[in-house]
């Protein structure tokens, strides 16, 4: 194996398998400098999505106390590229698992497994993680997102917590309902159940598991047989990066943030391109939305309507909060909450979103940021803050305030580290 990160970086070669399992079985913590395993189902770097952006900033914040290795399942190894994640890690390894469409639907139809199971299970993945275990002998296994707990049966004698990011099944549930073909309907009512299944299997199975909301939090709760183990650690933002710069002369520029390779996004797009910047644009015709994410030619002839600009997988997304008027977040589907959303907050951008896309954030219709259901009162929210920058200011204003005194990732990873010394009886992590 090659290594990098902290000097090392670690690869190998795939294969599926899927098992449920693992937990605390008399392991203690140490108290302090710990060596923490962090299992992800992707690398979180470029910062391109929320996952990304999440586990990014965790590990950045752990690793100024503790030890920290992160293994993550890629699709191309020889392309993926840690960046900043070498100077953070220990040790960085991943495994090469590339998306194999016809045989893992055909493992779908022929097993009980759901299909984000499937998509991350790999034999070179376990057996590095083996090999891993046995050269650190880790204090803490966190796992990122549901899907990869098939693997948190190989620390049966270490603490393996669960970083749920969202509840998926709920996620797939949406996105069903939605579906106009009846046999992809079928399929997404077979992945939701067994997602579910897994879901629930792992929030008992967790000696912790975070969430991003309260509302999650309490519904995760509910299912693990109690509250103790369940514990919101929010998503955040770093403010000293998002540096707060509101707008100070109106303008005619809606940022729109996200990849249409998620379906949320996508669906999100379509509605705001269709349905609401028309009317926009009926009462100001030079206003234009930014489309910033990956894969847009998924949209189809919607990219190229009059007022569309297309960004296609810019390197970085910082800039854009600060050359647009104000961020559409028109969601209809999704889970967990938008980092987006936060980052906008943070830099200064008026928000106008809908109730699904400011899920799970505690900020107030008319004081932090506007809500609107409807394309009609989503165009007039947008409109409001194009015409009137004072509107736009004292949102923005309101919206700071709240993200650096609730939402930041250093405040995330501090919940988690006392979390971690609370297994030990240790309070003082």
């Amino acid at each position: 194996m090659e290594r990098v990160g902290g000097g090392k970086f670690s690869g190998a070669r795939p294969e599926v398998r899927q098992r449920l399992s693992g937990g605390l079985q008399g392991r203690m913590l140490r108290c302090r400098n710990m060596k923490i395993l962090i299992l992800a189902p992707f690398l979180p770097y470029p910062l391109d999505q929320g996952g990304k952006i999440r586990i990014f900033n965790i590990i950045k914040h752990l690793s100024k106390q503790h030890e920290v290795t992160l293994a993550a399942v890629v699709d191309d190894r020889s392309a993926a590229k840690p960046g900043e994640l070498q100077d953070l890690c220990a040790e960085i390894v991943l495994v090469e698992r590339p998306a194999r469409l016809w045989p893992d639907r055909l493992a779908f139809f022929t097993s009980r497994a759901p299909y984000n199971v499937i998509r991350y299970g790999s034999g070179a993945m376990r057996r590095a993680l083996r090999q891993l275990q046995q050269r650190k002998n880790f204090d803490l296994i966190q796992i990122e997102f549901t899907m990869m707990w098939q693997y948190a049966d190989l620390f049966p004698a270490t603490p393996v917590v669960l970083d749920a990011h969202n509840i998926e099944h709920k996620n797939v549930q949406q996105i069903g309902s939605s579906a106009t073909s009846p046999l992809w309907r079928l399929m997404y009512l077979i992945e939701e159940k067994r997602l579910r299944a897994v879901e629930e299997r792992a929030w008992r199975e967790s000696a912790l598991c975070f969430a991003v909301s309260e509302n999650e939090r309490d519904e995760i709760a509910a299912r693990a047989g109690g509250s103790a183990k369940a514990i919101t650690a929010a998503n955040g933002v770093d403010p000293e990066r998002f540096a707060f710069r509101p707008r100070e002369q109106a303008g005619k520029r809606i940022l729109f943030l996200g990849g249409m390779d998620y379906s949320p996004n996508l669906d999100a797009a379509r509605y705001f391109i269709r349905e609401v910047l028309p009317i926009i644009r009926g009462e100001e015709p030079e206003a234009r939305v930014l489309l910033v994410g990956r894969e847009l030619g998924r949209l189809g002839e919607d990219a190229s309507l009059p007022g569309v600009e297309c960004h296609e997988s810019v390197p970085e997304v910082l800039p854009w909060f600060y050359r647009a008027d104000l961020l559409a977040v028109a969601l209809r589907q999704g889970a967990g909450t938008r980092i987006k959303v936060l980052e906008a907050f943070a830099a200064g951008l008026p928000v106008v979103a809908t109730s699904k896309g400011c899920e799970g954030i505690g900020a107030e219709n008319g004081r932090e940021l506007l809500i609107a259901d409807t394309p009609e009162q989503f165009a007039a929210a947008a409109l409001r803050i194009l015409k009137n920058p004072e509107t736009g200011r004292s949102l923005a204003q309101s919206a700071r305030s709240l993200v650096v005194e609730r939402y930041t990732w250093e405040s995330a990873a501090k919940i988690m580290e006392r979390s971690y010394g609370k297994l030990s009886g240790d309070h003082s992590l």
